[in-house]
């Protein structure tokens, strides 16, 4: 079959703190996947070929679509093309999406269209009643499509509408989902991602950075597959199953070292959900990387569990090139990380911190306020857990507000508390997590503004006693600004908030010269 990948463009809040900008490494692994069982790939990567391009979305204000106009991606498809794929991970950017695929549709009404991805797993259903998609992929997407592309291309529509990991409307109009397909357990077996398809290191010439360091040209990799864990505002239980796979650790090196060659890259942020699960496979990852004196830098911007972290694995770390490391505690409340089945004992977490600190690597800690089920002790045993991890060095935290998302337990049960509409407004709310201005509450002990103010407090408290106790860091901060070095995640959320507001800045100036 001749198939076509979709990345569509990015949908970019202006008055957000972080933008996941980089090269679209699902759609990669579904490529190099088919193209090994001898089907023709095209990739269309609507974000890397214009990532310099920055614009207006005209249906809502304070957006920004990043990347090829929808005219754009139609005259880069083949005319031939028998299937379409389109990838949507993101909640937030549905709206824009939908209209992309009513415009694919349109203009190849013969082929074949298919979605997947978190959102498109999670929400199904309002994907194939508002737009004109044939199937949607569930879950982990290589062995279901590959097998659905087999069945159409030999015209077994029928038999293609019974597999495992598909959901489809009937002819009667009925949404139809099938059962789950189990996840792939010998992912070493899957090939590597089709980087030759499209070009991922267009991505470092981004002016929205998609790591929190940089060490040269940059690529995205993942190491391991799923979360064994199940915390209840994650979608990863829904997307991936309790199931954690890694790869054979000597596998991955090959893989980086091949990058290394070819791409000249030495920078790697691992995508993985949770990286560090198991002591020796990471050990025996970094002595690997050690023994082949590669001199690389490699973060895990997503964050990992803390547990297997101790003086010598942080020395492990280090050493091979992981610099900076995110923990996601998520709170500082016992009752809330028992509430929300995080599983995380803070007291292990600060002694991994610390192990990381000795070795001289910086440490960032991912916070959520505005549980459904969140008061306001829960939110001081935060703010004073977070002044005293603050006190000991750690250099960053990342607070978001909570979203409700969908396909996660939380959405569930904040849905009881007050009914959630899934309309386009919703969608929109989904960027308020890391919004600077504006949020929504979900949690009825609070307003909006005060969900805000504890977000903002939170972070001010923390760099407020960082500063004091280190004041160099601040010195640090304002030498990066200047010089666009980016060594942290603070310094890619200022240069993003500069360009970003540049952006709108000069939109309204042409067209206040254009009117």
């Amino acid at each position: 079959m001749k198939v076509t990948l979709v990345q569509p463009p990015a949908l970019v809040a202006v008055d957000n703190y972080s933008t996941i900008t980089l090269p679209p490494l699902g759609i990669a692994y579904i490529a190099g996947y088919l193209r090994s069982h001898h089907h023709e790939v095209t990739v269309v990567d609507a974000v890397g070929a214009a990532v310099r391009k920055l614009e207006p979305w005209p249906k809502r204000k304070k957006r920004l679509i990043q990347g090829l106009s929808f005219e754009e991606i139609l005259e880069r498809i083949p005319s031939d093309t028998q299937v379409i794929g389109v990838t949507c991970m993101f909640t937030h950017a549905w709206p824009m999406v939908r209209d992309l695929l009513a415009a694919l549709k349109e203009r190849f009404p013969k082929a074949w269209l298919v979605c997947g991805g978190e959102h498109i797993t999670s929400m199904h259903p309002t994907v194939l009643e508002q737009t004109p998609v044939d199937f949607c992929v569930l879950g982990e997407g290589e062995y279901t499509f590959r097998e659905l592309i087999d069945l159409l291309g030999a015209g077994n529509l029928e038999q293609a509408r019974t597999i495992q990991g598909v959901a489809y409307k009937s002819q009667a109009g009925q949404v139809v989902k099938n059962e789950r397909r189990p996840r792939i357990k010998e992912v070493d077996n899957i090939p590597w991602p089709a980087w030759d398809l499209m070009d991922p290191m267009a991505y470092n010439e981004a002016e929205i950075y998609q790591g929190p360091q940089s060490n040269g040209k940059t690529i995205p990799m993942l190491a391991t597959r799923g979360c064994p864990y199940r915390c209840t505002f994650c979608s990863s239980p829904n997307m991936w199953t309790q199931l954690w796979k890694p790869r054979d650790p000597i596998d991955v090196v090959n893989e980086i070292e091949s990058y290394m060659k070819k791409y000249g890259a030495a920078d790697f942020q691992f995508q993985d959900l949770t990286a560090i699960v198991k002591r020796d496979w990471i050990l025996t990852f970094c002595k690997e990387i050690l023994r082949r004196e590669l001199k690389i830098t490699w973060t895990l911007p997503a964050g990992t569990r803390s547990e297997v972290v101790d003086d010598e694995c942080a020395s492990y770390l280090m050493r091979s090139g992981c610099q900076h490391i995110t923990f996601a505690p998520e709170s500082g409340s016992p009752r809330i990380l028992d509430r929300i089945q995080k599983r995380v004992d803070l007291n292990s977490l600060e002694d991994s911190a610390k192990a990381c600190l000795r070795n001289g690597m910086k440490v960032c800690l991912f916070i959520i306020v505005g549980f459904p089920f969140e008061e306001k002790s829960d939110i001081r045993a935060t703010f004073k857990w977070l002044r005293h991890m603050a006190r000991i060095g750690v250099h960053e935290v990342a607070t978001a507000t909570f979203v409700p998302l969908p396909g996660t337990q939380l959405f569930g049960e904040t849905s009881a508390i007050s009914k959630i509409e899934v309309d386009d407004e919703y969608c929109h709310w989904m960027t308020a997590a890391t919004s600077m201005l504006t949020v929504r509450s979900w949690n009825p002990r609070f307003s909006d503004r005060q969900i805000l103010f504890y977000k903002l407090y939170a972070m001010a408290q923390f760099y407020a006693v960082s500063y004091f106790f280190y004041p160099s860091r601040a010195f640090r901060l304002i030498r990066n600004f200047i010089l666009h070095k980016q060594e942290t995640k603070v310094d890619r959320v200022l240069r993003e908030m500069v360009n970003k507001t540049a952006i709108v800045l000069k939109t309204k100036l042409l067209s206040k010269k254009a009117s």
